[in-house]
């Protein structure tokens, strides 16, 4: 567990990253953006590879208490799913687009927690829309759901493989709504396909490419 202090520091660092990548910030311009001695914040990380990995595990872990929140105000499964287009969306068009390619080239441990949370929480949560879109007649049943919540994470994550889509034109958010409203409009029941419709708006209201 992280103090409220360190809490703020780490979601400064975070908004630092994806604002400016990486690579490219030094632990001398963490010091000056936190206001704190190098001294100070060595006493909370032990290098900049354990700075990322604190960062993210915070990510993480707030991502979890947002996942609790949206569950509990979504009226349904299509709803929910809505709301988390509209949240990760959000996050993804602040994030500079070199900052995923840093973190697997060189905080590849870092990454590979990150896959991790992806096949376990991640990987659940889709399950449990799923059944709730099915217990409510919004998802048809004609599919094999284990497979298809398998297929949400693999597609929540191919997006940031540049061997299929390069950034440049390629961005994140417009990848991951594209691929999103896909992956509903593929277990849709006709009942929720109006509410999905109806919810999400016309095409239109994609984010650009670039």
């Amino acid at each position: 567990m992280f103090t409220e202090q360190q809490e703020k520091w780490l979601k400064r660092v975070e908004e630092l990253f994806f604002k400016l990548g990486i690579k490219s910030l030094t632990m001398d311009d963490v010091a000056r953006e936190l206001g704190i001695s190098k001294k100070t914040l060595y006493s909370f990380v032990e290098n900049k590879d354990d700075l990322v990995a604190k960062v993210m595990e915070r990510h993480m872990a707030e991502q979890c208490k947002v996942d609790e929140v949206m569950h509990a105000e979504a009226s349904d499964a299509v709803d929910e799913m809505v709301r988390i287009i509209q949240q990760i969306v959000s996050e993804l068009g602040k994030m500079k687009p070199n900052v995923v390619h840093e973190m697997q080239k060189y905080h590849r441990e870092v990454w590979n927690r990150i896959n991790d949370f992806q096949h376990s929480y991640i990987l659940n949560l889709a399950r449990q829309n799923l059944e709730w879109g099915r217990r409510d007649g919004l998802y048809r049943t004609d599919f094999d759901l284990e497979t298809a919540a398998r297929f949400y994470i693999a597609g929540a994550m191919i997006i940031f493989d540049e061997q299929y889509f390069p950034k440049p034109p390629y961005t994140y958010d417009f990848l991951f709504k594209e691929f999103i409203t896909n992956y509903l409009h593929s277990i849709v029941s006709e009942k929720g396909l109006k509410m999905l419709k109806a919810k999400l708006g016309p095409a239109e209201n994609l984010p650009p490419i670039i």
